[in-house]
């Protein structure tokens, strides 16, 4: 059996088989990168009744990332643990130090420009280039997003509409998302942003996009998260915390490189709807001017 490389993190080594996994051992993978806390301590059978499978699964699919065992796989996870403290036991630890919370926005701001570091290093350029290109020739274009990912839906669908393309919003469930949902067509594009607790109604609306025939766009926070393993295009944001909150920097800056790329991809269109927009603002006395 193959072992895995010396220092590799288990991150890395499910990212790289994770196509290949069975439904079960993608359940297994989603779980452990979500709740390496508990898995450190938890037993192969309390891990396999957290995840609905088996003692059995837990110890094969550490077998399967290549290591001997279960107990190997959770030295892994536990040497990597620094990293991945549940956001609970990042606030209590803060809590019990106040001695920190004079320092506490230089800490916040070496977060945020960390994450946005590392969401950068890990981005594929030639797949963000054929994902711009798939955005600047849809047709029509939704864009999901509920909860926390509410915000940077709503600013990502604003600046579609800016530049000229037809983008349309949905920060709901229920019937008005099923609405927007069937009216997709090939030609057309979903961009899914869920982060965090994947919410069941996103899920299924890449799901729908799909089966469609429209292209998929998802951005997201774990590259086994059930929106990457649907999307044409998957995109991973870092959102590490200082607190029990989880960090929008580097989100919103991904969304800022494709507005500015998209921008840049159709300067003729752009510059025309910035004009149009600026004569509505001007004709209907919007703009405060002293």
């Amino acid at each position: 059996m193959e072992v895995p490389p010396y220092g590799q993190k288990i991150v890395q080594r499910i990212s790289e088989l994770h196509p290949q996994l069975s439904p079960k051992h993608k359940r297994l993978a989603r779980f452990i990168l979500n709740n390496q806390y508990f898995m450190s301590f938890a037993s192969a059978h309390q891990a396999g009744e957290r995840t609905g499978t088996s003692a059995a699964t837990v110890v094969r699919f550490a077998q399967t990332l290549g290591y001997e065992g279960y107990p190997e796989m959770q030295r892994a996870i536990r040497a990597e643990l620094p990293s991945y403290l549940r956001a609970m036991d990042r606030l209590k630890s803060r809590i019990e130090s106040p001695e920190e919370s004079s320092g506490m926005p230089g800490t916040i701001f070496k977060t945020d420009i960390s994450n946005i570091q590392r969401t950068a290093s890990n981005l594929d350029n030639e797949k963000l280039n054929e994902a711009v290109q798939a955005l600047a020739e849809a047709q029509r274009i939704l864009v999901v997003g509920t909860g926390i990912s509410s915000s940077a839906a709503v600013f990502l669908s604003h600046s579609l509409k800016i530049i000229g393309l037809d983008a349309r919003l949905n920060i709901n469930e229920g019937l008005s998302l099923a609405s927007d949902l069937t009216g997709l067509r090939q030609g057309d594009l979903l961009v899914a942003i869920d982060l965090w607790r994947y919410v069941r109604s996103t899920v299924s609306a890449v799901r729908k996009a799909r089966s469609a025939g429209a292209k998929v766009i998802a951005i997201t926070d774990s590259i086994v998260s059930p929106l990457a393993e649907n999307a044409d295009f998957a995109f991973e944001v870092v959102t590490e915390g200082v607190a029990h909150s989880l960090s929008a920097a580097a989100l919103m800056s991904l969304l800022n490189v494709f507005i500015a790329a998209l921008s840049f991809r159709l300067p003729e269109q752009t510059l025309a709807s910035l004009q149009r927009i600026d004569n509505a603002y001007r004709e209907n006395d919007l703009l405060y001017l002293e």
